[in-house]
């Protein structure tokens, strides 16, 4: 996902150059209109250096450098920004019965979206071809130039860029981005569900460099794991698969075939247990007990899948010495019934002092897509939004 660069390898004059344009259109991108000398400065690179940058970036139609205004004597200094007229990103989130999508500029700032119905039990090519008409659909609407497409799926990825498995749309060793980019005619990037959502909490991060524990709850269960500004993958893009272990919540039955799983008490269907995801706003609010006997077990599951929740958290916690927890999902509409059982389970665990309250995820419905999104600029252009996030 992104283009580190390893310290044994050797430092030729182009890995160098590939470093230093990284880092000059990171700094415009998260700068407030700063002119090539402020560039320079916040760098440390030689102002000859950051013209030639600029000059190619302008040219690539990825900054703009607009006009100055005079103040006192020299010439005045003209402010970089990113060009938010010329290219875009597309963004998708794939979901078993749907496909919600839309436009972003590269300056973070999101566009028209929209949503696509899948078929019942959908295949690879039918996810192809819904996907790829919306795709198209979008940026014909949008008019701008394609850089690259994310998309967020329910899936276990090969580094690669392969679906391994999806328990969630039954498939197995998937090629999805492929055809999609021979179809589309550019690069599509593909991010597990939880991993999107990771990524837009970097992207909102109010300081570099922080650490996160993600929970995406749906049809089944991801976690991620951002530390010190990075998000963590694995050696095999792994990390996070939490769903089909057993933190001795459950004696029941996975579909997975083995006992005992989270997914089997903490997931969204085993939550609702057939209720309408819309019951959850009747029962989000633990000062208020629910008359109904079928709102009432329905709190009673989701008070039960929060402790459970923390039975797993508290070991990531505890083991990464991670406080903020981000939970994200359809689950969110369970609001602070959920967060309070989470933090009950937390606090009965682990020191006071470890205890932070968890918290919803910055985006809401958006947060995979546009996590999607900056994973794609991540890996087209190396660099990352930043926008400070507002707490709720």
């Amino acid at each position: 996902m992104t283009k580190a660069i390893r310290i044994t390898e050797k430092v030729t004059p182009g890995v160098l150059r590939e470093r230093n344009t990284r880092l000059v259109l990171q700094t415009v991108l998260i700068g407030d209109g700063l002119s090539r000398a402020d560039v320079s400065r916040s760098t440390g690179l030689a102002r000859a250096v950051v013209s030639e940058i600029v000059e190619s970036l302008l040219a690539q139609h990825l900054l703009v450098e607009e006009a100055g205004t005079p103040s006192g004597r020299g010439k005045p200094a003209k402010p970089l920004r990113v060009d938010t007229e010329r290219q875009c990103l597309l963004m998708a989130d794939l979901r078993p019965t749907e496909v919600v999508a839309g436009v972003v500029g590269l300056d973070g700032v999101i566009g028209t979206t929209t949503r696509a119905d899948l078929p019942p039990d959908p295949g690879a090519d039918d996810v192809i071809g819904v996907l790829g008409d919306v795709l198209r659909g979008l940026a014909a609407e949008d008019g701008r130039t394609v850089l690259a497409a994310g998309v967020a799926v329910p899936a276990m990825l090969s580094p690669e860029q392969g679906i391994v498995e999806s328990i969630q749309f039954r498939w197995h060793d998937v090629d999805l981005a492929g055809p999609l980019q021979a179809a589309l005619g550019y690069d599509v990037v593909l991010v597990n569900d939880a991993t999107a959502v990771a990524m837009a909490e970097l992207s909102h991060q109010s300081q570099a460099g922080g650490s996160v524990i993600v929970l995406h709850i749906a049809g089944g269960i991801g976690s991620a794991i951002i530390l010190d500004g990075r998000v963590h993958l694995g050696e095999r893009q792994r990390a996070g698969e939490v769903g089909h272990i057993d933190v001795g919540v459950s004696d029941r039955r996975c579909e997975c075939g083995r006992t005992g799983c989270l997914e089997t008490v903490a997931n969204l269907p085993a939550i609702l247990a057939g209720a309408a995801v819309e019951d959850l706003d009747a029962i989000a609010s633990p000062d208020v007990e629910p008359s109904d006997p079928r709102l009432r077990e329905l709190a009673d599951r989701v008070e039960y899948a929060g402790r459970s929740l923390g039975a797993l958290i508290c070991v990531q916690a505890a083991i990464l010495d991670i406080p903020d927890v981000v939970i994200d999902g359809p689950v969110r509409r369970a609001g602070t019934r959920l967060l309070d059982a989470i933090e009950q389970e937390l606090a009965r665990r682990l020191p006071a002092v470890d205890v932070r309250r968890p918290r919803f995820s910055t985006m809401g419905d958006h947060s995979k897509m546009y996590g999607a999104a900056a994973a794609a600029m991540l890996h087209e252009l190396g660099v990352l939004w930043h926008r400070a996030r507002t707490e709720s």
